[in-house]
Protein backbone atom coordinates (compact mmCIF):
# COMPACT_ATOMS: atom_id res chain seq x y z
CA UNK A 1 0.00 0.00 0.00
CA UNK A 2 1.23 3.30 -0.75
CA UNK A 3 1.99 6.24 2.28
CA UNK A 4 0.50 8.52 -0.10
CA UNK A 5 -1.96 7.91 -2.40
CA UNK A 6 -3.75 10.93 -4.34
CA UNK A 7 -6.53 10.89 -7.18
CA UNK A 8 -8.33 13.47 -9.13
CA UNK A 9 -6.69 15.73 -6.46
CA UNK A 10 -8.19 19.22 -6.98
CA UNK A 11 -8.24 22.90 -5.17
CA UNK A 12 -9.64 25.67 -6.10
CA UNK A 13 -9.69 29.06 -4.74
CA UNK A 14 -12.65 31.31 -4.74
CA UNK A 15 -11.77 35.00 -5.05
CA UNK A 16 -14.97 37.37 -5.38
CA UNK A 17 -15.62 36.55 -8.73
CA UNK A 18 -12.77 35.41 -9.93
CA UNK A 19 -12.09 31.14 -9.60
CA UNK A 20 -7.92 30.10 -9.27
CA UNK A 21 -7.68 26.51 -9.97
CA UNK A 22 -4.15 25.88 -8.04
CA UNK A 23 -3.95 22.04 -7.84
CA UNK A 24 -6.18 20.33 -11.01
CA UNK A 25 -6.75 16.71 -11.11
CA UNK A 26 -3.59 15.33 -9.65
CA UNK A 27 -2.76 11.42 -9.51
CA UNK A 28 0.17 10.37 -7.99
CA UNK A 29 1.24 6.95 -5.17
CA UNK A 30 4.25 7.54 -3.04
CA UNK A 31 5.49 4.10 -1.89
CA UNK A 32 7.90 3.95 1.54
CA UNK A 33 11.31 5.32 0.76
CA UNK A 34 10.59 7.01 -2.12
CA UNK A 35 12.62 10.64 -2.40
CA UNK A 36 10.24 12.61 -4.41
CA UNK A 37 9.96 16.41 -5.68
CA UNK A 38 7.56 18.08 -6.80
CA UNK A 39 8.76 20.26 -9.45
CA UNK A 40 7.09 23.57 -11.56
CA UNK A 41 7.00 27.21 -11.93
CA UNK A 42 5.84 29.58 -9.73
CA UNK A 43 2.16 30.04 -8.78
CA UNK A 44 1.86 26.84 -10.01
CA UNK A 45 0.62 25.09 -7.30
CA UNK A 46 3.31 23.48 -5.38
CA UNK A 47 2.70 24.94 -2.07
CA UNK A 48 -1.17 24.10 -2.00
CA UNK A 49 -0.58 20.67 -3.04
CA UNK A 50 2.27 20.47 -0.31
CA UNK A 51 -0.43 21.70 2.22
CA UNK A 52 -2.68 19.23 0.88
CA UNK A 53 -0.22 16.50 1.65
CA UNK A 54 0.05 18.14 4.79
CA UNK A 55 -3.35 18.10 6.03
CA UNK A 56 -2.58 21.75 6.41
CA UNK A 57 -5.48 22.64 4.02
CA UNK A 58 -8.30 19.96 2.45
CA UNK A 59 -8.63 19.45 -1.15
CA UNK A 60 -11.80 20.76 -3.22
CA UNK A 61 -12.33 17.76 -4.60
CA UNK A 62 -10.65 14.14 -5.58
CA UNK A 63 -9.00 11.85 -2.75
CA UNK A 64 -6.03 11.69 -0.41
CA UNK A 65 -4.92 8.11 1.18
CA UNK A 66 -2.47 9.03 3.98
CA UNK A 67 -1.18 5.52 5.26
CA UNK A 68 -4.64 3.70 3.56
CA UNK A 69 -6.66 6.09 5.60
CA UNK A 70 -9.35 8.82 4.00
CA UNK A 71 -8.08 12.03 5.49
CA UNK A 72 -10.12 14.44 3.66
CA UNK A 73 -13.27 13.13 6.09
CA UNK A 74 -10.86 13.49 9.03
CA UNK A 75 -11.79 16.58 12.00
CA UNK A 76 -10.14 18.87 12.71
CA UNK A 77 -8.16 17.13 15.79
CA UNK A 78 -7.71 14.28 14.13
CA UNK A 79 -5.95 16.24 10.74
CA UNK A 80 -3.69 18.28 13.95
CA UNK A 81 -2.62 14.62 15.57
CA UNK A 82 -1.51 13.24 11.88
CA UNK A 83 -0.17 16.00 11.29
CA UNK A 84 2.00 16.13 14.96
CA UNK A 85 3.07 12.39 14.37
CA UNK A 86 2.86 11.37 11.03
CA UNK A 87 3.82 14.55 9.17
CA UNK A 88 7.25 16.20 9.45
CA UNK A 89 7.50 19.99 7.51
CA UNK A 90 10.62 21.94 6.79
CA UNK A 91 9.46 25.36 5.36
CA UNK A 92 11.70 28.04 3.15
CA UNK A 93 10.98 30.28 6.13
CA UNK A 94 12.61 28.01 8.99
CA UNK A 95 9.42 28.97 11.10
CA UNK A 96 11.87 28.73 14.40
CA UNK A 97 11.20 30.40 17.40
CA UNK A 98 13.54 33.46 17.95
CA UNK A 99 13.81 33.64 21.81
CA UNK A 100 14.26 29.59 22.35
CA UNK A 101 17.74 27.87 21.47
CA UNK A 102 17.99 25.17 19.07
CA UNK A 103 17.41 22.61 21.87
CA UNK A 104 14.09 23.96 22.93
CA UNK A 105 12.91 24.31 19.19
CA UNK A 106 13.20 20.77 18.53
CA UNK A 107 11.53 20.04 21.51
CA UNK A 108 8.46 21.55 20.43
CA UNK A 109 6.57 19.19 18.61
CA UNK A 110 7.14 16.98 21.61
CA UNK A 111 5.50 18.67 23.92
CA UNK A 112 2.27 18.67 21.41
CA UNK A 113 2.73 15.28 22.65
CA UNK A 114 1.96 15.95 25.70
CA UNK A 115 2.62 13.74 29.18
CA UNK A 116 3.16 10.81 26.88
CA UNK A 117 7.42 12.24 26.26
CA UNK A 118 8.51 13.23 29.43
CA UNK A 119 11.07 15.95 30.28
CA UNK A 120 14.20 13.80 30.11
CA UNK A 121 13.07 11.68 26.98
CA UNK A 122 12.04 15.08 24.81
CA UNK A 123 15.42 16.13 25.71
CA UNK A 124 17.37 12.80 24.87
CA UNK A 125 15.11 12.88 21.44
CA UNK A 126 16.15 16.49 20.34
CA UNK A 127 19.89 16.09 21.62
CA UNK A 128 19.99 12.97 19.24
CA UNK A 129 18.31 14.97 16.39
CA UNK A 130 20.44 18.25 16.52
CA UNK A 131 23.25 15.45 16.55
CA UNK A 132 22.03 14.11 13.34
CA UNK A 133 22.10 16.90 11.63
CA UNK A 134 25.75 17.65 12.98
CA UNK A 135 24.58 20.38 15.14
CA UNK A 136 25.56 18.57 18.44
CA UNK A 137 27.79 21.57 19.39
CA UNK A 138 25.00 24.33 18.60
CA UNK A 139 22.39 22.94 21.00
CA UNK A 140 22.08 25.97 23.12
CA UNK A 141 22.70 29.02 20.26
CA UNK A 142 19.63 30.59 19.80
CA UNK A 143 18.31 31.05 15.86
CA UNK A 144 20.06 34.63 15.56
CA UNK A 145 23.17 32.97 16.07
CA UNK A 146 23.29 30.49 13.78
CA UNK A 147 23.61 30.71 10.12
CA UNK A 148 20.81 30.20 7.23
CA UNK A 149 22.39 26.69 6.67
CA UNK A 150 22.39 25.68 10.87
CA UNK A 151 18.65 27.43 10.92
CA UNK A 152 17.44 25.46 8.49
CA UNK A 153 19.27 22.53 10.12
CA UNK A 154 17.56 23.01 13.03
CA UNK A 155 14.01 22.85 11.57
CA UNK A 156 14.82 19.44 9.76
CA UNK A 157 15.90 18.24 13.49
CA UNK A 158 12.62 19.37 14.35
CA UNK A 159 10.54 17.78 11.52
CA UNK A 160 12.49 14.10 12.25
CA UNK A 161 12.24 14.49 16.04
CA UNK A 162 8.46 13.04 16.22
CA UNK A 163 9.74 9.98 13.97
CA UNK A 164 7.55 10.58 11.14
CA UNK A 165 6.40 8.54 8.09
CA UNK A 166 6.43 11.29 5.64
CA UNK A 167 8.94 14.46 5.38
CA UNK A 168 7.30 17.35 3.61
CA UNK A 169 9.77 20.24 2.32
CA UNK A 170 8.63 23.04 0.78
CA UNK A 171 11.46 25.07 -0.73
CA UNK A 172 13.94 24.23 1.91
CA UNK A 173 16.84 25.53 0.22
CA UNK A 174 14.86 28.64 -1.10
CA UNK A 175 16.83 31.11 1.58
CA UNK A 176 20.35 29.49 1.27
CA UNK A 177 23.10 30.14 -1.09
CA UNK A 178 24.36 27.50 -3.19
CA UNK A 179 27.01 25.61 -0.82
CA UNK A 180 24.50 25.79 1.71
CA UNK A 181 21.77 24.42 -0.84
CA UNK A 182 23.88 21.00 -1.67
CA UNK A 183 24.43 20.66 1.91
CA UNK A 184 20.82 20.41 2.79
CA UNK A 185 19.91 18.51 -0.07
CA UNK A 186 23.07 16.01 0.61
CA UNK A 187 21.66 15.96 4.59
CA UNK A 188 17.89 14.83 3.05
CA UNK A 189 19.38 12.03 0.59
CA UNK A 190 21.30 11.14 3.96
CA UNK A 191 18.15 10.75 5.97
CA UNK A 192 16.15 9.15 3.36
CA UNK A 193 19.08 6.48 2.68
Amino acid sequence: MPVIAVRDLAKTYSTGAVEVRAVRGVNLDIEAGEFVAVVGPSGSGKSTFMHILGCLDRPTRGSYELEGRDVSRLTRDQLADIRNTKIGFVFQGFNLLARTSALENVELPLLYRGPSVRGAERRRRALAMLDAVGLADRVDHMPNQLSGGQQQRVAIARALVNDPAILLADEPTGNLDSTTSREVLDLFRQLNA
